[in-house]
């Protein structure tokens, strides 16, 4: 009878673990690859293989599905955060390129027990984790309910593109990730709230069908005039504002242009106060590609005015070395090259701000209008010069320009004040 019993209870058990096993092979395998697989390489400013005038102290990555191909499909984001000067997420409309939602790295909620590293100063950004979810625009409000970060996308769109952005990342913690691992992605969907397989990483426009405005050098004006950038276009980040000034270098001159920089932070507690969180000055190419950039660190003076001054000088000139002595003998004056054999006389001087700080008053959002495509490109029909030349829509903190000779510039009688003049 004991060994009856005894025999049942074996077959008791091995029935069990064999329904168990069952159970594991009839449950669906998720197809998510590691999160290094499911973003695209970096996009890197400093090597010149992205176009569009990238800042050089920038590192990009994208992820790109088709919601047309997957309706109903959003995607959970789960990572560390990075160590850098700035960061967030933005997402775009693939086909038009242009920005549909954004997120931020100081409105980024952390998840339990962490804390936002970006608002809270901290060693160890790594040790803390976020979560965001990239949803379309119908998502039922029960399946929202639980999310705290939230980037929204219209139903209509048919590719949906994920930015992430960090800047100098490299600077602050040795590494262009940040120091910790890509964040990773889950798909989910939005009406069931079960996960799903990963969607197929599609071709982003950035690597091959980026919308750019014409490029026209071919006017030799001495006055260097600031303007707008047109924003719709070529993924713009949403929190940065730009001016742009398009420069012909000549053999033997100086391209120069000064203003009254923003105040940038120097410590995350700073980040609430700084007028911007960051600023910089890029070079770029007629092919749009980025040779030269120095960021509001590198130039810690400025004159007794309270301007920065910037010479563009040819890396070629036998008078280098003069010009850079005369910007070192004054303060708030920066000195950037460009090789003319090399890159062509052609150059896009290119001003960003990353403006968190909604109350800075010398925003460019705020006090200037976007030029057309057209005057990009050269033509001036229609142009509204006091809310579209930078000096004249922001005083002193707009960016105005002047060519000189570099005999001219070396002269000791040479006048710094008339770098803003107009005529």
């Amino acid at each position: 009878m004991k060994k009856i019993f005894y025999l049942m209870l074996v077959a008791l058990t091995v029935g069990m673990f064999t329904a168990c096993d069952d159970d594991d092979e009839n449950t669906p395998q998720i197809n998510n690859p590691e999160p290094k697989e499911q973003w695209g390489k970096t996009l890197r400013g400093d090597n010149q293989t992205l176009l569009a005038f990238p800042d050089i102290y920038a590192d990009y990555w994208e992820y790109t599905y088709s919601y047309k191909d997957n309706p109903n499909i959003g995607l959970r984001l789960t990572g560390k955060f990075p160590k850098s000067r700035f960061f967030n997420f933005t997402v775009y409309n693939d086909e038009t390129q242009i920005d549909v939602s954004s997120i931020e790295d100081v409105n980024i909620q952390p998840d339990d027990s962490s804390i936002n590293p970006y608002v809270k100063e901290t060693d160890d950004y790594g040790a803390n984790g976020y979560t965001i979810y990239i949803i379309p625009a119908n998502t039922p409000a029960s399946a929202r309910a639980s999310m705290k970060n939230v980037c929204e996308f219209p139903e209509d769109v048919n590719m949906v593109s994920i930015f992430m952005r960090l800047y100098l990342a490299k600077q602050y913690s040795g590494d262009e990730y940040g120091g910790v691992d890509m964040p990773a992605i889950q798909a989910f969907d939005v009406t069931t709230g079960e996960e799903v397989d990963f969607p197929k990483r599609e071709v982003c426009n950035i690597h091959e069908s980026l919308n750019l405005p014409p490029m026209d050098f071919s006017a030799d004006l001495p006055q260097l005039p600031f303007m707008r950038a047109p924003l719709s276009l070529m993924y713009p980040n949403s929190p940065a504002e730009y001016l742009f000034a398009r420069i012909k270098l000549n053999e033997g001159e100086v391209a120069t242009f000064r203003f009254i920089p923003p105040t940038a932070p120097k410590s995350v507690s700073e980040y609430a106060t700084a007028d911007v969180r960051y600023w910089s000055i890029c070079l770029g190419s007629a092919e749009t590609y980025s040779y030269a950039s120095i960021y509001d660190k590198e130039m810690p003076k400025v004159d007794k005015e309270g301007f920065v001054t910037f010479i563009i000088a040819d890396a070629n000139s036998a008078k280098l070395p003069d010009l850079q002595a005369k910007a070192e003998a004054n303060d708030g004056t920066y000195i950037l090259t460009w090789n003319r054999k090399e890159q062509g006389d052609g150059i896009l001087a290119l001003y960003r701000n990353m403006v968190i700080n909604e109350n800075y008053p010398h925003s460019m959002r705020k006090l200037m209008e976007s030029v057309p495509l057209a005057a990009a490109g050269g033509d001036m029909s229609g142009f509204n010069p006091m809310k579209m030349i930078a000096m004249l829509a922001m005083g002193n903190w707009g960016p105005q320009g002047y060519k000189f000779s570099e005999d001219d510039f070396l002269s000791d009688s040479f006048n710094y004040a008339n770098i803003r003049r107009m005529k």
